[in-house]
């Protein structure tokens, strides 16, 4: 059950990022006869979505039924894969690469069964032509597959209904739109009758009813949340110039000039980051005029689109805040004594002689002898328990539905930190077209925890190993030789780029056991490096599992967001006890 939810995860991952739309609830996923995600199908799903109206086509299928319904909806499926090929085959790089390595599977199945259906040998015969080779389909099969080739300037409408003249053509079928009250249902994936759907090829596979729009979410199952993001994740054109350029506007510029920020890399993209970069920001403002004049229109308009998302999410952040600032106020004050009682009980008191005070008799004799006045006692305080203490957080698309809440509860414990006196800083991560980012909302130089952690917002992915090699950087510049850095993550670190292992996008994403192993490799070094850490898990109880996996013991389960700062609190209470 568990690989089959990671699959779901998977495939939807690769839908989103080519449909550019993290808000997407999609008709269809795709899988492999063996229950993996396909790599390549869900990514046509995904253009599918980029291209044409998908309410539309959704319509569509919906309308196809009756005996041959399969057969409708892989030839369809046929067309639109032919067409969207040639859409984008230019643009992104790996696309010519992964189509051969799904024909060559599909082929390779194929001679394995002797009971195929129509669909799976015209499926069959395209994908040899896709080898360059004969189709080996007869000559009504053959005009049928070249019936449904669709051209680059066709419409949504154009392409439904030269499918719907097709079908009434070789078929006399006409589709009508008709309540599926037995629609196919994502759990096939999971139940035994999936294993006869698609044995051949790489299938698609209903995720949702026409009449129960709103698919699937968090559930019984354990399925993956409808993710949100505005952000597109492959590399604009294959080219690192404008993917650096994409994420510096919409994220801020870098505060490394080239030069070190090149160093930076050098040093911490390596493994299974090797290909991934880094940007480290404070959020100032990339002109997109002077900037990016090579960037194409279309992702200056996404960039904008972004910006005006992020200052209404930076209102509703303050405005939430506001709204509870009675509430947040009395946290703010409870907490800080709380620090600081257990503070002051670790400092170590000890006398010191001074020209005030209390007398000490053994002292009188300096006094009228040798004319020195410090005969007086006074306490003083020497702290034991110096510190700093690093805030990182979860800034991926996963936390969409908490923006407020965790912007809220950071600038609580910010507050609480300030009034102590405990140096920290704060930021968020987030991994997009390559780059982990890391916004920085306070560092250890700014005393006062200001509004600027209202900008918090959530986007992309979270490639968590990376982003702690660049936690361990930032906390090398901490005024305290010991050093704290906790973690709000839900365990579940997910970047669909390359872990360095093969091409792109050849089920080798950073994601699942290998993400896991490779984040739980970082929290060993930077402990390794004398810093603590802890994590801080707020998730499904799947992901508990993944939680002690990577933390071990120094992990504390939280059921809300509104427990956060309460939570880490009374670790940094445990923390100042029991720190050396």
């Amino acid at each position: 059950m568990e690989a089959d939810i990671r699959e779901i995860k998977r495939a939807k991952n690769f839908i989103w990022a080519s449909a550019e739309d993290y808000e997407l609830n999609p008709l269809y996923l795709a899988f492999s006869p063996d229950g993996k995600a396909d790599t390549y199908l869900n990514i046509i799903i995904g253009l599918s979505y980029k291209w044409y109206d998908g309410s539309q086509l959704e319509e569509f299928f919906n309308m196809l039924g009756g005996k041959d319904k399969e057969l409708f909806e892989g030839l369809f499926w046929i067309g639109l894969e032919k067409v969207l090929f040639k859409k984008e085959k230019d643009y992104r790089m790996a696309l010519t690469d992964l189509r051969v390595e799904y024909a060559k599977e599909t082929v390779r199945r194929f001679k394995k069964y002797t009971d195929n259906s129509l669909i799976e040998k015209i499926r069959y015969g395209y994908c040899r032509q896709i080898l360059g080779k004969e189709s080996n389909l007869s000559a009504e099969e053959e005009e049928l597959l070249s019936e449904f080739d669709f051209s680059n300037d066709m419409t949504t409408e154009q392409i439904i209904g030269k499918t719907k003249k097709i079908l009434s053509e070789k078929f006399s079928y006409t589709p009508s739109l008709k309540k599926n009250k037995e629609g196919v249902y994502f759990l096939q994936k999971v139940l035994s009758p999936f294993r006869s759907v698609g044995k051949v090829s790489a299938t698609y596979v209903r995720t949702k009813k026409y009449d129960d729009p709103t698919g699937f979410n968090e559930g019984k199952t354990g399925v993956l949340k409808k993710g949100k993001s505005y952000l597109l994740q492959f590399s604009l054109n294959g080219n690192p110039k404008y993917a650096l350029e994409y994420v510096q506007a919409t994220f801020g510029k870098n505060m490394y000039n080239d030069f070190e920020n090149q160093r930076i890399e050098e040093k911490l993209c390596t493994g299974k980051h090797k290909e991934s970069h880094l940007l480290f920001t404070k959020g100032e403002k990339y002109n997109l005029k002077e900037q990016s004049r090579e960037l194409p229109k279309k992702e200056i308009k996404e960039i904008l689109e972004f910006r005006r998302e992020c200052k209404n999410q930076y209102e509703k952040n303050k405005d939430y805040f506001e709204k509870n600032r009675p509430v947040y106020k009395n946290s703010i004050n409870r907490l800080s004594e709380k620090l600081r009682i257990t503070l002051d009980s670790e400092r170590e008191i000890f006398p010191s002689m001074s020209n005030h005070g209390k007398i000490n008799g053994g002292k009188i004799w300096q006094a009228l002898y040798v004319d020195n006045p410090r005969v007086f006692e006074k306490k003083e305080q020497e702290d034991k328990s110096g510190f700093s203490v690093d805030i990182m957080i979860d800034g991926s698309s996963s936390r969409k539905n908490s923006q407020e809440f965790i912007a809220a509860q950071v600038y609580v414990l910010a507050k609480s930190l300030e009034r102590c006196n405990i140096p920290c800083q704060i930021y968020s991560y987030c991994s997009i077209r390559g780059y982990t980012v890391l916004r920085i909302f306070k560092d250890y130089s700014e005393q006062k925890a200001g509004k600027e952690i209202f900008k918090y917002v959530a986007a992309g992915n979270n490639r968590d190993g990376l982003a702690l090699k660049g936690a361990g950087h930032l906390m090398e510049h901490s005024p305290k030789g010991k050093r704290i850095l906790v973690v709000l993550t839900d365990a579940s670190p997910q970047d669909d780029q390359s872990a360095t292992e093969g091409a792109f996008y050849k089920n080798n994403e950073y994601t699942d056991e290998l993400a896991i192993k490779d984040t739980e490799k970082e929290i060993h070094n930077l402990k390794s490096n004398n810093i603590q850490v802890i994590g801080i898990f707020m998730g499904s109880e799947r992901g508990t599992i993944a939680a002690k996996e990577i933390f071990g013991k120094d992990f504390v389960k939280i059921e809300t967001i509104h427990q956060f700062s309460d939570t880490v609190g009374r670790i940094l209470q445990e923390k100042i006890r029991n720190i050396n």
